[in-house]
């Protein structure tokens, strides 16, 4: 009798209460055995952490999304940064890893600056300000104040929007000065072809990565908006004409230029004012080479596609709106920002680890 019974109480799976799962009837209940990627009672959650997220670190799954623990090291929302204190930047203060790839310094008394490396014992309020009124705002600022040869190198350069704040702030820019004499250059980004995901988007977007520094992080920086357009108020104060150039693979080792110098972009912003160019069409630039092969005065097709995608030259449209077909490029290759389509025959995109420099700059003199 008790057997007849069992057989007839209602079928617990019969409404499917598995929602990502198979169900296993129980006397009066059921279980759940999840598929992967599931969770929960009724396999009602997708487990994120299936996807492996987290690059450098460990996953655990929330109800609605993840949270990655970060190996030693790593930092970012998946762990995909390298850390940036690590390499102990703030000196005897508190470094903290900032959502904008970037850092910053919390300094205990007296220590101040921004990595913590002066004291209000040795400089006062008024010094500070002082000091910062007077420094220079950009690496054409520094090359009109020197009167020696300057080298290629990382260059302290102030805020002068904090000049009045009791604490101004202030960060490291990189310098070229020897690859086209008589020229200096401001590095606004650089970035190697296995991040630019992470980093393609127009100038007109803020992006900051390393933002206080380049350095180490040719892979992987960028200026804030912020700070490009302060170095463009300084620059085009001093010069008459501003400058703008896109760069494969520059270090500290690069020589001089040739006078036809390989896979390099170089125009003027009343040509193509990058910062605010938010379109595409073709544009009329003064010196454009790609795989060898030099224009001068020739129109390329310049565009951003939205306001996220990079600035980049595209060779389909060129040959299709500009009537000019790159030699050496295939039919969808771009170059210089946004990699959908990539050549490894162009330097810039060789490998991962490749990387592509944008600049701006002007004649000293």
């Amino acid at each position: 009798m008790t057997h007849c019974l069992f057989h007839l109480l209602p079928e617990s799976c019969s409404s499917n209460p598995c929602q990502y799962g198979h169900c296993n009837s129980t006397l009066n209940s059921y279980s759940c055995r999840c598929y992967i990627g599931y969770f929960g009672l009724n396999c009602q959650h997708k487990d994120i952490c299936s996807s492996n997220p987290c690059q450098h670190g460990y996953c655990n799954s929330t109800l609605e999304s993840y949270r990655c623990h970060c190996y030693s090291g790593f930092a970012g929302l998946n762990c995909q940064h390298k850390d940036p204190c690590l390499s102990n930047p703030c000196g005897s203060g508190k470094c903290f890893a900032t959502q904008n790839n970037s850092y910053r310094c919390q300094c205990n008394a007296p220590s101040t600056g921004h990595y913590c490396q002066l004291s209000t014992q040795d400089l006062t309020i008024e010094t500070l300000q002082f000091q910062c009124r007077n420094s220079p705002q950009s690496c054409l600022d520094i090359a009109r104040s020197q009167k020696t040869p300057l080298s290629n190198q990382y260059y302290q350069i102030y805020d002068h929007a904090t000049c009045n704040q009791i604490h101004p702030s202030y960060y490291f820019v990189y310098c070229d000065f020897t690859s086209q004499p008589n020229y200096a250059w401001t590095l606004i980004e650089s970035f190697s072809l296995n991040y630019s995901p992470k980093i393609s988007t127009s100038f007109v977007t803020d992006r900051p990565a390393y933002s206080y520094s380049p350095r180490n992080n040719w892979s992987y920086y960028r200026m804030s908006r912020k700070q490009m357009l302060s170095l463009i108020i300084q620059d085009q104060y001093l010069s008459s004409q501003l400058l703008w150039r896109a760069t494969c693979n520059f270090n500290s080792l690069s020589r001089p230029f040739p006078s036809s110098p390989r896979n390099v972009v170089h125009s003027s912003f009343s040509s193509l004012d990058i910062l605010s160019f938010n379109s595409e069409r073709c544009v009329t630039l003064d010196y454009v080479n790609i795989h060898g092969n030099a224009a001068r005065s020739r129109s390329f097709y310049v565009a951003t596609t939205g306001r996220y995608v990079h600035l980049y030259i595209t060779a389909y449209d060129t040959r299709k709106y500009c009537n000019y077909n790159i030699p050496g490029s295939k039919t969808h290759d771009n170059y210089f920002g946004y990699y959908y389509y990539s050549n490894t025959q162009f330097s810039c995109t060789k490998n991962g680890s490749t990387t592509t420099n944008w600049w701006i700059g002007a004649k000293i003199h």
